[in-house]
């Protein structure tokens, strides 16, 4: 059997196409993750980018993949013709659980879409006048409060607001915002924004499963470097008690 490839899936770039999780597979799969993915004459690893389209066209970044339903992805490898199938693996080895994790179909080559995610800034009053104060905190430079004057920002209590203007002086980040009323010093206060995420650029091309070296999924790399998650207070604290020593009257 001869197989060939044509120009277009000689480039690289970014690729958007659209996956479910297998109904066998019993784990959900994480953003950013090390997949393998098995496209036409191709097998190769990648860091893919799920994410959800919404009804007012934005793409919606997605840390886990759904349980039940269709999301897109995007990652970074060789371009393949549109409405090409593909299925995805987490490893080569022999494990014990079904292997396919994941089945899709591509949708386009070198999209132009962009994903964003969720991002919530908070700073604290230094000035308050009246319905007018000072907010610091939330920028680290005059051309950032450029690019968000008009932007909504409100306060824990409740108080909704606008920002108005960068200060000439002082800390550069600082702006002058107004507010529905009076807030106080103590207050905190928030604005609600998206940004962008950065696809990784990673492509390891599998040429042989024997001499095949591969990235390690973040559960493999936990479990070889037994690193788990803690919490400062979670630490168990063994406490040493000193005897006192009581004389008779």
């Amino acid at each position: 059997m001869v197989g060939g490839l044509t120009n277009l899936e000689t480039g690289t770039g970014i690729v958007q196409a659209r996956v479910k999780k297998h109904r066998w597979f019993d784990k959900i799969l994480k953003c950013k993750d090390a997949l393998i993915i098995s496209a036409g004459w191709r097998r190769f690893q990648t860091l893919p980018v799920f994410y959800m389209d919404e009804d007012n066209g934005r793409h919606r970044y997605l840390k886990y993949t759904p349980e039940h339903m269709h999301c897109n992805m995007q990652y970074f490898g060789h371009f393949i013709p549109t409405n090409t199938g593909f299925c995805c693996f987490r490893r080569l080895d022999n494990v014990s659980n079904f292997r396919i994790c994941a089945t899709g179909v591509t949708l386009a080559n070198a999209p132009t879409t962009s994903i964003v995610k969720k991002l919530k800034l908070t700073g604290t009053p230094f000035k308050v006048y009246k319905n007018t104060c000072y907010i610091q905190g939330i920028f680290n430079s005059n051309l950032e409060v450029q690019r968000f004057i008009g932007a909504k920002i409100r306060s824990v209590s409740g108080i909704r607001g606008q920002v108005k203007k960068a200060c000439t002086d002082g800390q550069p980040g600082n702006f002058r915002a107004t507010f529905e009323d009076k807030l106080k010093l103590s207050d905190i206060v928030f604005i609600r924004t998206w940004m962008p995420v950065d696809i990784p650029t990673l492509n390891l091309p599998i040429l042989n499963h024997c001499e095949a070296r591969l990235m390690r999924t973040k559960a493999q790399l936990a479990n070889d470097t037994m690193v788990t998650p803690c919490d400062e207070y979670s630490f168990e604290v063994s406490l040493k008690f000193s005897h006192n020593l009581f004389f008779a009257i």
